[in-house]
């Protein structure tokens, strides 16, 4: 049992125990965010490890339902409707990601994320080599996680500049009924481009010292209150 020989103030306690509080929730929350993330690594490396699927689902739902999974698909780009995601960084250079509608063999629409270009190489009649024309196989990689966030820029759709795939908003811009998912496509770093991803992905995991952290200084706080007011009032 904790006695006390000073009396605590109604301030001091007050601020202890709404200190010691919101220390303990956040350390609360990042254990929450250590289980999100440690379920969402084991996702990504167990799709890693599967081969490619030959496909897409064919209804929304399933689609909707995949997360991560690489998939080997066949069909054509939608040149025309070619859009530039800024800013995009490859290997410290500023650039941008494009985006390309891609028809498959049975008439459906996906957007996807052809790599990176830099500045420069923006528009399409700056590197004519990266147009291909005709149906061919792609390999791409389904991404599920968000890519803004509140204080994303807004798009500037009349210089062809967008800050996140909205699927929407690009299919309100281009008329296309783009299929409800998000894909890379993946492939070889090399000098053409644009430059594919990888297909790796490496999160950052720091949730548990974040939470020890929080816990840590709520206890001190606790601690500090208590040692403070087993002191002898002062005569």
């Amino acid at each position: 049992m904790m006695i006390l020989r000073r009396k605590p103030s109604f301030f001091a306690l007050i601020t202890t125990i709404g200190a010691v509080s919101i220390m303990l929730a956040l350390g609360i929350w990042q254990v929450q965010r250590l289980m999100w993330k440690e379920a969402l690594i084991q996702t990504i490396e167990e799709a890693s490890s599967q081969p490619p699927m030959d496909g897409l689902p064919e209804s929304d739902e399933a689609l909707q339902a995949l997360t991560y999974e690489k998939i080997l698909v066949e069909g054509e780009f939608l040149n025309a409707y070619e859009l530039h995601l800024a800013a995009r960084y490859h290997r410290g250079v500023l650039g941008y990601h494009v985006l390309t509608p891609f028809r498959l063999l049975d008439g459906r629409v996906i957007l996807l994320n052809r790599g990176w270009v830099p500045t420069d190489k923006k528009e399409a009649s700056t590197r004519p080599s990266s147009i291909v024309i005709g149906p061919h196989k792609e390999l791409i990689m389904i991404r599920s996680d968000r890519d803004h966030t509140y204080f994303t820029p807004q798009h500037q759709p009349e210089r062809n500049i967008w800050f996140w795939r909205d699927l929407d908003a690009i299919r309100a811009q281009s008329g296309l009924n783009l299929l409800p998912v998000n894909a890379d496509i993946v492939g070889e770093q090399s000098d053409q481009l644009p430059v594919p991803a990888t297909g790796e992905i490496k999160l950052r995991n720091d949730h548990l010292g974040y939470a020890i952290t929080w816990f840590s200084v709520g206890l001190a706080a606790l601690v500090i209150f208590i040692i403070y007011h087993r002191k002898p009032a002062d005569l």
